[in-house]
């Protein structure tokens, strides 16, 4: 019974100890757990603070870089413009930065997915070449394309984040090679009868890496060796979301490198195949279009000729304005299908050039919508398809769907221009066989310096050369235009202002759209850059850049506004003044008396004697002289007013 009895009281303390245990295992597991959610709390908090101060940072940057531009032009202080470039580098590097910290907080709290879509092999090479170019061509560096003539030319995949990861690669073989060249290899391998493996390889003849680096290079905030850092290194992240991005996509980023030869960047991933025909020769044809391009003099002007050109990519845009700039057309520009359908129904063009692959809405769907708008008066002009379409049956293909022809893409500006003298109307077209004409009208802009009173536009914020250029040197025009441009000056900002208090970026993105073409037809170019700068970010859907911008391009449109006019205004009173009978007899003068006033009263300017220098324009207006000298002195007389005596005193040198 006793043996029992201790048995018993055995199990008991056995059972005692056992769920004394288990509590303490479930006491262990809820600690842990706890732990866990405390760490994964911070982990999400730490992504929520980084993003939140990456997205916060961008507007005062986005200050100080649009306050800095005003610095760059408007001070004429060498020195001080030489300091407001390098903040303009350095604000642009941390910006930069923002974007990269932006892009990782998001890849780590798992909210960028992957984007499946159907895209152009050529159309991606083209975008990807024309990113890196500029800069390439400062540096003097060498492009090679290793590009497999037989690639399937159109894939179904993630094409922005395919983009965004060649672009890294190349933008960093570029960044870090200061002499020798770039190679981009594009292979293939079929692995199913509807997919393919593309492989990518970027190689560089750069500083390359240490072996004992190459494992740091895919971390977050890692530093090189300091032998191999540029001025323009940041964080290492670009080359942190690059590898997540490729792991996304299913394959790995590998390096080779030898230290102080270059390196090499590759990955392979699997996309669909949706059209096998091939892509062709893209290199053949990459070379023959920059050949054109450095071997090209303009063989037509039509500054009343009016075109749109259609592409969802801005880069795109960029090159083929690029490429007309000497024609001198009036060219819009559109991002995408709506956008052209809407500025189709405020203006009127003479022909329009459609890009085919673009989202949401495609060429040959805009084309067709163009076609059926009511009331359009541009329903039947002729619209060219930029495409980098160029396999065979693409040009029947495009001329059944309605175009009247295709380009392909890269463009040919020796094409380009061909196909724009056959399409254009004959009235708006001078032909000039290939001849240079800059020179003629820095020639006749010398003669009619005084005639326009350059100076003072020039202050204003006009760069007359091109302005005169884009109205085919009519002074009359010109003159007639600066009027205009002065009316919707107020009318655009009272608009952009509207859309701005509304948060509607999409109508803001074509009013400044609009007033960007408006202003580089005058010549107004610091105006027309700053409105491309907020046209970008309005299409980016980036309202608060968008707010902390726009006050700067108000104030220089308002500053604009008041100095035309007061020049516009000067510019009526003297020809009242002009049409007045003389009220006197006019004394004669010779030329050598007239010529000995006119130095007096140069040294009178540069005295900055007032009261003497109006007493001898009276004295000078008493004389009988040509229209040309009047014109003279009665625009020194308006500087004078205006206690510009350095303008005045040019003025009066220039006929000296």
């Amino acid at each position: 019974m006793g043996q029992d009895t201790v048995k018993t009281a055995n199990k008991g303390e056995e059972v005692s100890t056992l769920l004394q245990a288990k509590k303490q295992l479930e006491q262990k597991n809820i600690e842990l757990q706890e732990a866990i959610s405390a760490a994964e709390k911070a982990n999400g908090a730490r992504d929520i603070f980084l993003a939140n101060m990456s997205h916060e940072l961008r507007t005062p940057i986005n200050t100080i870089l649009g306050l800095n531009e005003l610095i760059i032009r408007e001070s004429q202080d060498e020195a001080i413009k030489e300091y407001a470039l390098d903040i303009r580098q350095a604000g642009n590097i941390l910006l930069t930065m923002v974007s990269d910290i932006l892009d990782y907080t998001k890849l780590e709290a798992g909210q960028m997915s992957l984007m499946d879509g159907i895209y152009d092999i050529s159309s991606l090479l083209n975008d990807l070449i024309n990113g890196i170019s500029l800069q390439m061509r400062k540096k003097k560096l060498d492009l090679k394309l290793d590009i497999a003539n037989d690639i399937p030319h159109k894939l179904s995949g993630d094409e922005i984040h395919i983009r965004q990861i060649i672009g890294n690669l190349l933008t960093n073989a570029v960044k870090y090679t200061e002499k020798g060249g770039v190679t981009l290899h594009l292979g293939w391998k079929r692995i199913a009868e509807d997919e393919i493996e593309i492989e990518i390889a970027v190689t560089d003849t750069g500083v390359g890496i240490k072996e004992k680096d190459i494992p740091k290079l895919f971390g977050v905030f890692q530093q090189m060796d300091s032998t191999v850092r540029s001025k323009n290194e940041r964080t290492g992240l670009g080359l942190a979301i690059t590898n997540r991005l490729v792991k996304m996509m299913g394959g790995e980023l590998q390096v080779q490198s030898t230290y102080g030869k270059g390196s090499t960047f590759s990955f392979n991933v699997v996309q669909k195949v949706v059209d096998n025909a091939p892509l062709g020769d893209f290199e053949k044809q990459y070379y023959e279009s920059l050949h054109s391009t450095e071997n090209y003099n303009q063989k037509f002007i039509a500054p009343m000729g009016r075109i749109m050109i259609v592409d969802d990519n801005a880069m795109n845009l960029a090159v083929a304005q690029g490429l007309l700039k000497q024609t001198r057309l009036q060219i819009d520009v559109a991002g995408s299908g709506a956008e052209c359908l809407e500025l189709l129904k405020r203006k009127t063009y003479h022909l329009i050039c459609l890009d085919h692959m673009m989202p949401v809405m495609d060429g040959v769907e805009t084309l067709h919508m163009i076609r059926a708008m009511e009331g359009n008066p541009s329903a039947e002009i002729p619209i060219i398809a930029l495409t980098a379409n160029a396999v065979a049956g693409a040009r029947e293909f495009y001329l059944k769907e309605g175009f009247q022809d295709y380009l392909t893409k890269p463009i040919d500006a020796d094409k380009f221009e061909n196909m724009l003298i056959e399409y254009l109307p004959e009235n708006v077209v001078y032909l000039t066989q290939g001849e240079h004409i800059e020179r003629d009208f820095e020639k006749e802009n010398a003669e009619m310096a005084l005639d326009i009173r350059e100076s003072q536009l020039y202050v204003i914020g006009f760069n007359i050369r091109n302005g005169l250029k884009y109205m085919g040197g009519d002074k009359a025009l010109y003159g007639k235009v600066l009027h205009d441009f002065h009316l919707i000056l107020t009318e655009k900002e009272d608009a952009l202002r509207d859309f701005l208090k509304k948060g509607d970026m999409h109508g803001y993105s074509i009013i400044v759209h609009s007033l960007k073409g408006n202003a580089r037809n005058v010549g107004a170019d610091g105006l027309a850059d700053e409105a491309f700068e907020l046209e970008k970010m309005s299409k980016a859907g980036r309202r608060e850049d968008v707010e902390v911008r726009s006050p700067i391009l108000f104030n220089m449109m308002k500053n604009m506004r008041n100095g035309l006019k007061a020049y516009l205004d000067n510019e009526a009173k003297e020809e009242e003044d002009s049409r007045q009978p003389e009220s006197q007899e006019q004394k004669s003068i010779s030329e050598d008396d007239w010529k000995r006033a006119l130095k007096e009263l140069a040294g009178r300017l540069d005295d900055f004697d007032g009261d003497s220098v109006n007493e001898k324009l009276e004295e000078l207006k008493k004389y009988d002289r040509p229209e040309s000298d009047k014109k003279m002195l009665r625009l020194c007389e308006k500087a004078v007013k205006d206690y510009a005596y350095d303008v005045a005193l040019e003025v009066v040198n220039a006929v000296l």
